[in-house]
Parts: structure tokens; C-alpha cells; sequence
């Protein structure tokens, strides 16, 4: 075999040899039967004659030597529960199917209340509230204190401050809509006890209402007056009647 004979033999084996240095396992082993055969011809038809056989001998077990060589590359890091995050690096293995995680492949608890948000039926609780397994507020829980709620003198009608900071709750009260709420007003000591009671049931109404005009599902909501019997602050000074003129939002 002449010199130009022989390079069109050798350089397909050496293109197929350049081939499988970055190989799935599959066709790791299709290299080593594939590069081994034709390792042998070429060592068979390089020889010539009588040299046959030795050639193809001693090709064969180059090709399977540089085969063994060239392994393929390992496989990608395990993520056992499919969260995006290797288990190598996931402090919380077994997180359910598509649930939430974060870069350590712990499941996100977006409020902060305690219970992963795949199972939070009451997203986005206010902090500082005391809730169940399911995320939502135990019973007789305030969920929320508005204490900016005011009124012109001897009116329920809401001012436009009291409408403003209603407005920044509705998207809470929204998502506690599988619950039962009551919307308790309550009022500072000034004036009658007697109409302190009424003043504070108009305008737990009125606070009521204003919500489900935003769009609150009014079967859950129960709007109802507590007057002056629970003060949250003295009564003795503005500030403090201020703080007990207030409505509170809590689970019934």
C-alpha cells in the first residue's frame, strides 16, 4: 500500500478517533466496537501480506486502549426531588412537585407565618398573626388593626384618609376570602356609653361596606360594634383616644 492509500485509510480512523472524546455512554460503547473494528483493518491493510493478521491484532488494540482513554463525561449532579436545586447543595430534599423554592431548594414562605407557601391557604397574613397548619388565622385572631379610620363629628360617613388606608388592606382581606371576618368598630370614651355602642356598629358598618364595594365578598364579612368597652389606650389623652377609635378585622 502506498503512502496516499494509507492516508485515505488512517485519516477517517483519526477524524472517528477526535469524534469520541465527548460521548453520552451509549455511544461510548458504539466507539469502542466502532474504533476497535476499524482500528483492526487499517492495521491489517497498513501491514500488508503475510503481516495481516498481527496488524489487525495490534490495531484492534490500539483503537480499544485510546477508546478506554477517551471516557465519556460524567453525568449532571442529581436533583432528587426535581426542584431546580442539586442535592449536593438542597437543604430541604423532598420538596413536593412544583412548589416554590429558593436557591437553597427550601420552599418559599412569602408572609413569613410559618407554613410553606404550597400549602398557605391564607397568603400574604399580616406579620405577627397567629395561624393554623393551613396558614390562616386562628379563631378570635385580629387580622388586621386600621386605626386610621376617622369620622366627622356624629357621621359613619368614611373621610378620604379612612378610604385611602381601606384601600391598602383589600388585597389582605381578599386572601383571607375562605374565611369569616367580623369588622368590629370600636370608639374611645367620650360621650354616652349607650351611643358610643351604636356609634361604633355604624361604623363598622360603613368600614363593611366600603370593602365590598372593592370588590370583598360580603358573606364573609360581619360588621359589628364593641363602643368603648375595649380600649387598646387610655382615654386620657389624644393620642391615646385616637388609638381606641379604631376597626379591627378578626376571625370569627
Amino acid at each position: 500500500m502506498n503512502p496516499s492509500q494509507r492516508l485515505l485509510v488512517v485519516l477517517p480512523l483519526c477524524l472517528l478517533l477526535g469524534a469520541c472524546s465527548n460521548l453520552t455512554q451509549r455511544e461510548y460503547e458504539r466507539c469502542i466496537a466502532g474504533v476497535t473494528a476499524i482500528g483492526g483493518a487499517v492495521g491489517g491493510a497498513v501491514s500488508g501480506g503475510s503481516g495481516v493478521l498481527p496488524g489487525a491484532v495490534g490495531g484492534a488494540g490500539f483503537s480499544a486502549l485510546w477508546c478506554t482513554e477517551a471516557e465519556p463525561p460524567p453525568p449532571p449532579p442529581a436533583d432528587s426531588d426535581g426542584d431546580g436545586v442539586v442535592d449536593g447543595s438542597d437543604r430541604c430534599p423532598g420538596t413536593p412537585a412544583g412548589a416554590r423554592v429558593d436557591a437553597r431548594g427550601c420552599a418559599l414562605d412569602s408572609d413569613g407565618d410559618g407554613v410553606p407557601d404550597y400549602r398557605d391557604r391564607c397568603a400574604r397574613t399580616p406579620a405577627g398573626v397567629t395561624v393554623d397548619d393551613s396558614g390562616c388565622p386562628v379563631k378570635d385572631e385580629v387580622v388586621l388593626t386600621v386605626d386610621e379610620v376617622n369620622f366627622a363629628f356624629d357621621s359613619a360617613e368614611l373621610d378620604a384618609a379612612s378610604r385611602r388606608a381601606l384601600d391598602g388592606i383589600v388585597d389582605t382581606v381578599k386572601a383571607h376570602g375562605g374565611l369569616t371576618l367580623g369588622v368590629i368598630g370600636h370608639t374611645d370614651s367620650t360621650g354616652p356609653e349607650a351611643y358610643n355602642q351604636k356609634l361604633s356598629e355604624r361604623r363598622a358598618a360603613a368600614v363593611r361596606d366600603y370593602l365590598v364595594s372593592r370588590g370583598v365578598n360580603a358573606d364573609a364579612l360581619v360588621a359589628s360594634g364593641r363602643g368603648e368597652s375595649e380600649p387598646v389606650a387610655g382615654n386620657d389623652t389624644r393620642e391615646g383616644r385616637e388609638r381606641n377609635r379604631r376597626v379591627e378585622l378578626v376571625v370569627q
